[in-house]
């Protein structure tokens, strides 16, 4: 269940576009852009990432201009600040509450099956479960008062990042492109592989604080938009 951290590189902006053979090219250039911002602001105060041989293979370039106001806003909303925090405040109560499960019921623990939160602020589980296996995991994931209070925050700080990402004109080149609201994030975002896959033993430095990979958290986000939303508000 648990994911360590992947290699991760640093975002260049220049022009054109060169993306090295040797590394997948990330699903959305603004965050790269984003973590460009972020990782220089600390790395040369930082040794593990000045020395880190992962953060000098691609270059990114063609990334839409944004006023830096609108950037900051987006950035620190969607995908440095507001909306990773809460991933981050929900990281160690998922934890505990897998490994009760795997005590309690291990092979439940290992089928594959998602939780969600819906417009009335419950967690909802969905997969190829039985409907008494998807009943049984919402009633549990629902008594853990913590994991729902931050839960029930996603929506409205999803919601006023893409906001901020479309702009005066309603369109945006990121995140902000897909059709997301308070009705459908239940089936476009999954909480569960949100939290696999920013697990990281590392609890070193602020980008891996409290078992919390920051990179992770944009990269899968921006992977789940992809695959599973509607491209709606693209210029």
């Amino acid at each position: 269940m648990k994911i360590g951290n992947p290699a991760i590189s640093q975002a260049q902006l220049n022009t054109t576009t060169q993306v090295s053979d040797r590394k997948k090219p990330i699903s959305d250039e603004l965050n790269i852009a984003a973590k460009q911002q972020h990782a220089q602001s600390d790395m040369n105060d930082d040794p593990a990432l000045v020395n880190n041989q992962n953060l000098h293979d691609i270059e990114v370039t063609s990334v839409s201009v944004y006023e830096p106001e609108r950037f900051a806003k987006v950035s620190q909303t969607l995908y440095f600040g507001e909306l990773p925090s809460l991933f981050r405040g929900m990281q160690s109560h998922y934890q505990d509450f897998m490994s009760e499960l795997e005590k309690s019921d291990p092979e439940l623990a290992k089928l594959e099956w998602s939780f969600s939160i819906d417009e009335g602020g419950q967690l909802v589980v969905n997969g190829p479960i039985s409907n008494e296996n998807k009943a049984y995991l919402e009633e549990k994931l629902n008594e853990n008062n913590e994991l729902v209070q931050l839960a029930k925050q996603v929506p409205d700080v999803m919601m006023k990042g893409l906001a901020y990402d479309r702009g005066a004109d309603g369109k945006a080149n990121a995140w902000g492109k897909y059709d997301v609201n308070t009705e459908n994030l239940k089936n476009i975002l999954d909480f569960r592989e949100v939290l696999d896959s920013t697990y990281t033993e590392r609890d070193d430095i602020s980008y891996f604080k409290d078992n919390f990979n920051t990179f992770e958290f944009a990269e899968n986000v921006a992977s789940q938009l992809k695959r599973k939303a509607e491209v709606k508000f693209s210029y």
